[in-house]
């Protein structure tokens, strides 16, 4: 990605260590600290989608939006059950969720409970299933990908997108020259994007298996080969959301990053991709 301005990309280096400092923190309360933050991501990112991403004239956007958005929130806790054997069907939603709001963005009109509800389905394949299955993963007592049992998914997850971030970012800023996409977003470039990638395998083949003792060839090694293009894709269907919607972030709660769709937007896509992976596996 291209160098932002500089008061943005100051903000967005502070908020990115604060989130960083957070994270370690809930990995080290434990699993009910790690359900709280994913139905806080949850709740944020259906918030967003019915507040910031639609258009004016919408039904009781206000209340649908406040309302949806605590749905989310406490089901990631409570409500959604665990569910390993729907876990590849709860993947599979991720796309057509995403689908679903990119038609209705891009085809403005008058609304109705039928669009209405549209909405509501696809918000939840979109940003909730995902991070159901998420929650069931982070909590999982049995290894998984190759030696690792869920705190330390938790930890390998949110290590992977802040690697492919701040490659993305350093890369970009550096040597970025040939942008990624440059309709949807002009900002993020080629070069970038691929040094984000490359230091996603180096953890994946490297890192993790120095730091949690597991054999990379038996999860997340390969793992890390899908994660960089996995998250990018995430970013870029956030991305085109926002450009049909016709604003530039999905929210402010985030200093430099914007809302919680603009911070978390790729890891709705690796949940989904874990999902499929450990789902097929099992």
């Amino acid at each position: 990605m291209m160098a932002p301005r500089p008061a943005r990309s100051k903000a967005r280096t502070w908020s990115a260590l604060g989130i960083g400092v957070a994270i370690l923190g809930i990995w080290w309360v434990g699993p009910w600290a790690m359900q709280a933050l994913i139905a806080l991501v949850a709740g944020g990112a259906c918030w967003e989608i019915y507040l910031r991403l639609r258009w004016p004239g919408s039904l009781g956007a206000w209340h649908s939006g406040a309302g949806i958005a605590g749905i989310a929130g406490l089901g990631i806790v409570a409500l959604f059950p665990t569910m390993p054997c729907g876990w590849v069907w709860a993947s599979m939603a991720f796309v057509p969720g995403w689908w679903v709001l990119h038609v209705q963005l891009m085809h403005q009109g008058p609304r109705h409970w039928g669009r209405e509800l549209a909405l509501a389905i696809a918000a939840l394949f979109y940003a909730v299933f995902p991070l159901v299955i998420f929650r069931d993963l982070v909590t999982q007592e049995t290894s998984l990908l190759g030696g690792m049992e869920g705190s330390k998914v938790f930890m390998a997850t949110f290590g992977l997108l802040w690697l492919l971030d701040s490659g993305a970012l350093l890369v970009g800023k550096r040597w970025g020259r040939h942008p990624l996409h440059s309709r949807i977003s002009p900002s993020k470039t080629l070069e970038g994007s691929l040094g984000g990638w490359a230091l996603c395998i180096l953890a994946g083949w490297v890192l993790y298996p120095l730091i949690f003792g597991i054999n990379p060839s038996m999860g997340w090694g390969w793992f890390s080969l899908l994660a960089g293009p996995v998250g990018i894709a995430g970013d870029l269907m956030q991305s085109a959301l926002k450009r049909n919607a016709g604003v530039k972030d999905s929210g402010s709660w985030i200093p430099g990053h914007g809302g919680w769709l603009d911070r978390f937007d790729s890891l709705l896509a690796l949940a989904a991709l874990l999902g499929l992976w450990v789902g097929f596996g099992r």
